[in-house]
């Protein structure tokens, strides 16, 4: 494709590739020059035309470069106007519904996806659980891809005749700009709780990063918004388009659920408000699922789909992957494997498996990420203090942090706790916990899920996941 047809200049150069990587510059790239937290793409501009680029993307003239510059106002903005021009426009061929929040989004996402498919509305997936639709898939080393696998990820969904894309927006994507000029058709905000202030370091900048999804949704679109969030309001204001509000404690939002009933495997709520009374069942458990659910719910309604329509596919949803996942071999106690990883989540989920599933010790298995903010491991270590019976603290990734250090930083807030272990090594700590465990406990093992790596000095290290290896302790200790 002609650098012309790929964004407005006179320069006619064949383009086949575009990348902001000048490693992976070569003839017929477009280099575009992204000004990072850290790094200026601009600096990067030489090496990118020495390996071969055609032409470069740019904020301003860089000198000593020979080939086509096209100076634009946003790079970023421009990077995924140019990639959907050169994949084929497919954000104009797709719906593209997103979920944001600090917690819930994987759930959200997957119940969407689910429930579309099972409409036989094909959809596309993107989130921490990978990415992939009914006959495509691609690897996915981050919860919302960089701009060039996104794009490529929707050429994929395109090409597999998907109409939808059901997809989680992280903070970090929507803060620092890489979602710029891609709109959205439908959008969900779960909830707001302390996370990411490494990078954002407020919770303002956090809130404001992710409220950029409202912002970035279609005038014909919708936001769908959690009342019951203390950050609601800023959200509600930052929305492009129309908003439907739902909520557990405020009667006063659009959709509000009633006559909750919260079960092992068993969840019944009653749906009041805008789209009617309507009673909805379902396996998934935990109060947070009635929020997921009204959300999805008043997104696919958006889309002409019939509330009655949507309960019933909610009735036969699948587990999400390493969400509240059972691993039962005949051993005397549960074990629960969850991605949960921030200290809300964890609160949240062990309040519900104390109040419906153990007569006996909870106990975690529960990490810190290293490289990230402080207060985000000693919060965990608060809430498991007070709220488990005993707990095994551990590495989720210690990335470029020293483990040892990073396990006793979450405790150092608790001087008066008695009721943990430091183990470093995760595998160990699995090993332990489950081997602790007596007739009628429950061990909730939290934090990486199916994730088949740990990240150390910057480098994915690969490892059984966590239900591999909890599965493989338990045969070995019944001897199956």
């Amino acid at each position: 494709m002609k650098l012309s047809e790929l964004i407005s200049c006179e320069y006619d150069t064949e383009i086949t590739d575009i990348t902001d990587d000048s490693r992976q510059a070569g003839p017929g790239t477009l280099f575009v020059c992204i000004e990072g937290l850290t790094v200026d793409g601009h600096k990067y501009a030489a090496k990118a035309v020495e390996k071969g680029a055609s032409a470069v993307l740019c904020r301003h003239r860089i000198e000593g470069i020979d080939v086509p510059q096209v100076v634009v106002d946003n790079t970023d903005r421009a990077f995924n106007e140019v990639l959907d021009r050169l994949e084929g426009d497919p954000c104009g061929k797709l719906k593209l519904i997103a979920v944001t929040g600090t917690d819930g989004k994987t759930t959200t996402a997957d119940i969407i996806y689910q429930i579309l498919n099972g409409l036989s509305k094909k959809c596309g997936y993107i989130g921490t659980n990978g990415i992939f639709s009914e006959n495509y898939s691609q690897d996915n080393e981050y919860t919302t891809p960089l701009p060039a696998d996104f794009f490529k990820a929707l050429k994929g969904f395109v090409d597999d005749d998907c109409k939808f894309v059901s997809m989680e927006a992280s903070g970090e994507r929507l803060g620092t700009g890489k979602m710029e000029g891609v709109t959205f058709d439908a959008s969900i905000f779960t909830n707001l709780t302390r996370d990411a202030l490494d990078l954002f370091k407020t919770m303002e900048n956090y809130g404001a990063a992710k409220a950029k999804l409202m912002e970035y949704t279609k005038q014909g679109g919708i936001c769908v918004i959690n009342k019951d969030d203390k950050y609601a309001d800023l959200f509600i204001a930052k929305a492009n388009a129309p908003v439907l509000t739902y909520a557990v404690n405020d009667r006063t939002a659009d959709l509000y659920a009633t006559d909750i009933s919260v079960k092992y495997n068993d969840l019944f709520f009653v749906l009041n408000g805008k789209l009617g009374r309507h009673e909805v069942k379902c396996n998934l458990s935990g109060i947070y699922n009635v929020y997921n659910l009204m959300s999805v719910i008043g997104v696919l309604h958006h889309f002409g789909i019939p509330v009655e329509k949507i309960i019933e596919r909610i009735a036969v949803l699948k587990p999400v992957e390493a969400r509240q996942t059972v691993i039962d071999l005949g051993q005397p106690f549960r074990v629960i494997v969850d991605y949960a990883h921030t200290a809300n989540a964890v609160k949240n989920l062990m309040d519900y498996i104390k109040s419906t599933l153990t007569d006996g010790y909870l106990r975690v298995v529960v990490g810190a990420g290293g490289s990230r903010d402080v207060y985000r491991r000693t919060d965990m270590a608060e809430y498991c203090t007070s709220t488990a019976d005993y707990n095994y603290f551990t590495i989720e990734d210690a990335r470029y942090e020293d483990p040892q250090m990073l396990v006793e930083t979450m405790v150092s807030t608790v001087p008066d706790a008695h009721n943990y272990e430091l183990i470093v090594d995760r595998d160990e700590a699995i090993t332990k916990a489950i081997h602790d465990c007596k007739p009628g406990d429950a061990l909730l093992i939290l934090g990486k899920g199916a994730e088949r790596y740990m990240m150390t000095n910057g480098v994915q290290v690969p490892r059984l996941n966590d239900l591999e290896r909890a599965e493989l302790v338990l045969r070995e200790m019944m001897g199956k």
